[in-house]
């Protein structure tokens, strides 16, 4: 008899997407899942009664009465969880009918195999792809080689992933970052230590853009707080360390790996989603949000003149149009 696979999904406000998760996860055609939902978002009886209007098979519904952080609500799901093997999955996410029996085999087959990734596509409101994950053939990697690829690989996201429930809980879980972001990075990371990665693309997991996601919808302080934590916890996390320990020749290659892999995240989102989001001065104070990573502020100290400039001649074209146009007829005499 196969195992019990738990996919749980947290659910907070945002109820329009769980019905295409529901339902992806209702065409399954491994017969041995746990679907475990849990409300995070003091939502009465809608979150229950979307899971029964769009999921005949039995399932496991929790709730809290207050309302708790990502992190923590996402170590509540692997608590609850009674499966061999665990999958978080987002609720406006979806996976292929054949996600779970083509990922299972692979780690039942190898023991030394701790997580197994599918292919990925990015996909709009309506299903259409906008890109996809390379074409990676069956195979396995060490997780040294998938952390010291992480940005290079084509996947975007590593939220779904199919491990062993009892290796979640051993490696101390989702750690605390106020948002969530990187907190599905941090186990990965603690579960390829030492071990192997197995990728496929005999199933995929769907991504969907979507503004009101986590990712597009947080706050910049917000996730300069959970940059500056994950930071913290490659130097304090207790399973880290202990690899550290074991060894320090690769875990320092790794580290400045994955360094650069998040300031290189934040640089972005500040540079393009909260340039556009943020008045002038709270988006330079956000500029100087990291600690001090050399690289990092020599990014900044370019885009800072441009997108300083930027935003005044946008402000001046605005509320001044006569001085926005002064300055427009000197640079084009002058130039």
């Amino acid at each position: 008899m196969m195992p019990l696979v738990t996919i749980g999904i947290p659910v907070y406000k945002r109820l329009s997407c769980l019905p295409r998760a529901l339902q992806s996860v209702s065409k399954q055609d491994y017969p041995h899942i746990e679907l475990l939902v849990s409300d995070n978002g003091l939502n009465g009886t809608a979150v229950r009664d979307l899971v029964n209007q769009y999921y005949a098979r039995p399932y496991v519904f929790r709730q809290n009465s207050a309302i708790v952080t990502l992190s923590a609500h996402y170590n509540q799901l692997v608590a609850a969880a009674s499966g061999k093997y665990f999958i978080w999955m987002p609720d406006d996410d979806a996976i292929s009918p054949n996600y779970v029996s083509a990922l299972v085999p692979t780690l039942e087959q190898d023991p030394t195999i701790a997580v197994a990734i599918a292919r990925q596509e990015y996909v709009d409101a309506s299903g259409c792809v906008l890109r996809a994950s390379p074409n990676h053939a069956p195979h396995s990697i060490s997780g040294e080689q998938l952390v010291m690829q992480w940005t290079g690989m084509g996947f975007e996201s590593f939220t779904a992933i199919l491990a062993r429930t009892a290796d979640i809980r051993a490696c101390g879980g989702y750690p605390e970052f106020p948002g969530g972001t990187h907190c599905d990075d941090a186990v990965l990371i603690k579960l390829s230590l030492g071990r192997s990665i197995a990728l496929t693309n005999a199933c995929v997991y769907q991504l969907q853009q979507d503004e009101t996601s986590v990712g597009w919808s947080l706050k910049c302080q917000v996730l300069a707080e959970d940059t500056r934590r994950f930071l913290k916890f490659l130097d304090t996390d207790p399973w880290v360390l202990a690899f550290a320990g074991r060894e320090p020749a690769q875990w320092t290659m790794l580290k400045r790996s994955l360094v650069k892999m998040t300031w290189e995240t934040y640089y972005h989102r500040w540079d393009t989603l909260y340039k556009e989001r943020l008045s002038l001065m709270p988006w330079v104070r956000a500029a100087f949000a990291l600690p001090y990573i050399p690289e990092y502020y020599q990014g900044v100290r370019s885009s800072l003149w441009y997108g300083v400039k930027e935003k005044f001649l946008r402000k001046a074209k605005s509320q001044l149009p006569w001085a926005y146009k002064l300055c427009q007829a000197i640079k084009y005499r002058i130039f």
